[in-house]
């Protein structure tokens, strides 16, 4: 999830802002960015089940909630996540 979100807001950032700005086209934000914000609470819900679940310890819940407020911070998260997991099986 944190991929898809990531991606989403690199679509946002590296394609849609240009495209509104240099080449006067706002329907391009008007796309993505509300797939970003659904992608983004995707995310946070996903988190939520996976804390809930105690398949995640809370501080790494933590990090990665963090994480998804900085922008390419899924990637650090996602490898977080994908540690902790490969260690408890």
């Amino acid at each position: 999830m944190t991929l898809l979100e990531g991606g989403s807001l690199i679509a946002l950032v590296a394609i849609a802002m240009p495209l509104k700005y240099m080449a006067d086209m706002p329907e391009a934000v008007s796309a993505v960015g509300p797939v970003h914000g659904i992608l983004f609470l995707w995310t946070m819900a996903v988190l939520a089940l996976t804390l809930y679940r105690r398949l995640l310890p809370l501080h790494h819940g933590a990090v990665v909630a963090i994480a998804a407020f900085i922008p390419f911070g899924g990637l650090f998260s996602h490898h977080l996540v994908k540690r902790r997991l490969a260690e408890s099986n």
